[in-house]
């Protein structure tokens, strides 16, 4: 189960070798800019690798008063693939999982289960929207811009805000329910057609770098977040130390801490994936 719930959170929703002097992230006064201006920035801003190699992330997964400690390396093949492989305490390798432009992959060594499909599998089970782009920004601290109704442009009109320590650009729109989604609402004795997602980040004033990003059903308080924290000069790139996600509702609350403890850019990194024959396939929570 502890698998399958991590799984789910890296989809929804997912970095150091050599040290220099840290440059941490404090509050500091945040001057007056336009929506555009500050768009820009972001862009500008955003980090510049071709590769990502996080050999050793220290993970931590508390669901309700459970908490489970592990190690994730991560290989990023910009605009290629992702790829995770999960050990447990003691240094065996329990998971793997492989994301590319347009197939979702994961085995589980442990159970010696397998899943593999497209990201369609995830709208059509649970009216999720995701895309590799989505998940490759949110795990390289770049800003994500998730559009729900198929007009980009649209997305553009934030409501922009100053707030402690950085610049707040949300945005609200509606997001039509998909036929499974209307039978969970009706089971819950509602009657609804969509729902109104929020879509919020935020921005460091100085270094234009994401300081967190959420979405969240404002009607029904349930949701999916990200936080990046201690941020450091890592050979001239600045990175966040540690990336808090959060998946809650008025039900359960789930959270994943990531603390990065090394990471080279733009060295070689290579897919090794591979499903083994003897490997049977993956049924993921609620699925029948």
């Amino acid at each position: 189960m502890k698998v399958r719930l991590l799984l789910l959170l890296i989809i929804c929703l997912s970095v150091l070798s050599c040290r220099t002097v840290k440059q941490a992230i404090v509050k500091k006064e945040v001057p007056l800019i336009t929506e555009n201006k500050l768009l820009k920035n972001i862009e500008e801003n955003e980090l510049k690798y071709n590769t990502l190699f996080a050999k050793r992330i220290d993970a931590s997964l508390k669901t309700g008063k459970k908490s489970h400690d592990f190690r994730i390396s991560m290989k990023i093949q910009r605009d290629s693939f992702i790829q995770f492989s999960v050990n447990a305490p003691l240094g065996i390798e329990v998971a793997r999982v492989l994301l590319t432009r347009d197939s979702v992959k994961f085995v589980d060594m442990h159970n010696k289960k397998y899943f593999v499909s497209d990201y369609n599998y995830f709208f059509d089970r649970f009216d999720t929207e995701l895309n590799y782009n989505y998940i490759q920004n949110i795990f390289t601290n770049c800003f994500v811009n998730i559009d729900f109704d198929g007009n980009s442009e649209k997305l553009k009109r934030y409501k922009l805000s100053r707030v402690d320590g950085g610049y707040e650009l949300s945005v609200i729109q509606e997001k039509a329910l998909g036929r499974k989604i209307k039978k969970l609402y009706k089971k819950k004795r509602k009657n609804k057609d969509f729902m109104l997602i929020q879509q919020k980040a935020v921005v460091d004033p100085t270094t234009f770098k994401p300081l967190s990003f959420f979405l969240e059903d404002i009607e029904e308080g349930a949701g999916v977040g990200v936080e990046y924290k201690n941020f450091n000069n890592f050979s001239g790139k600045l990175f966040p130390e540690k990336f808090i996600f959060d998946l809650f509702s008025e039900e359960n609350k789930m959270s994943l801490q990531l603390e990065f403890q090394k990471i080279e850019f733009d060295v070689p990194v290579k897919s090794n994936f591979r499903i083994s024959s003897k490997y049977k396939p993956l049924l993921l929570p609620y699925e029948k």
